[in-house]
């Protein structure tokens, strides 16, 4: 199983995993056009796709679903909030190129094994994956405001994280921001903080050689340098060492990660 975070952030959201059988997204928030371009700088053909998953309405996650899906004859899942919620950015997608989910039903999609889970976010209904192919497991979790211990039940196991760690507390209480917006991202509706996602790894790994990408950092209240040491720095004081028990990269906001094969 291959995985590559294609963009994260705020400007657009977009994941690829690859197996022998199916070639998937996790989310198309970019223009069908840069997708296609972070798509071909890993060498993968977009015509080659063969899905699209989404985890909620928001355009960050969702602006190139539609035009995808209709280009290259793709199936997309989401569950039915949020394809009502998404119908005016998505526009028309052929019906039987529409596949509705529920969260916590698992599914099979080829030799992929879908979990989906519900996520703590201000959106209809938010979606985390989980996602398996024989004995190796990935965990996409990102928009989500708390990661409460269902989620990690599913989440237990990986071979790899892709979690978010939007914001630095600090920043966000001391920053720019009107109260308001303050108080919505700091919230359990919001967004996941450094600290947040050291604690949950921190409940996670466990000490063999897991790969942790932490992804969808916030542009004005985070700096990937900072995401990494608050976490490593948490993860250290549980004696767990990036290096030798885990890996740790931070995914780009306008450029593909390297490729993970699990």
């Amino acid at each position: 199983m291959k995985f590559c975070a294609l963009a994260s952030g705020s400007s657009g959201n977009s994941q690829y995993i690859e197996t022998d059988e199916k070639k998937i997204l996790i989310d198309a928030g970019l223009s069908g056009v840069r997708i296609e371009k972070l798509l071909q700088s890993i060498g993968v053909k977009p015509e080659n796709l063969d899905a699209i998953f989404v985890t909620h309405e928001h355009k960050d996650h969702a602006k190139g679903v539609g035009i995808l899906a209709r280009r290259y004859g793709l199936k997309v899942f989401a569950n039915e909030n949020t394809w009502e919620a998404m119908a005016s950015t998505i526009k028309k997608v052929p019906s039987n190129q529409c596949f509705v989910i529920h969260n916590h039903t698992s599914f099979s999609f080829g030799d992929l094994y879908i979990m989906p889970i519900a996520t703590f976010h201000d959106c209809v209904e938010g979606t985390g994956y989980v996602i398996g192919r024989g004995k190796k497991k990935i965990s996409i979790i990102t928009d989500t405001g708390w990661v409460n211990d269902k989620m990690k039940s599913y989440m237990e196991d990986s071979d790899l994280y892709y979690l978010e760690a939007n914001h630095d507390e600090d920043m966000v209480i001391n920053g720019p921001y009107s109260f308001p917006l303050k108080q919505r991202i700091l919230s359990n509706r919001g967004h996941l903080s450094n600290a947040h996602a050291g604690s949950v790894l921190g409940e996670l790994l466990q000490k063999k050689g897991e790969k942790v990408v932490l992804a969808h950092l916030s542009e004005d209240n985070n700096v990937p340098l900072l995401a990494a040491r608050t976490v490593r720095d948490l993860l250290y004081q549980k004696g767990i060492h990036e290096g030798v028990d885990f890996t740790l990269e931070v995914a780009k906001r306008h450029q593909a990660s390297k490729i993970y094969e699990l």
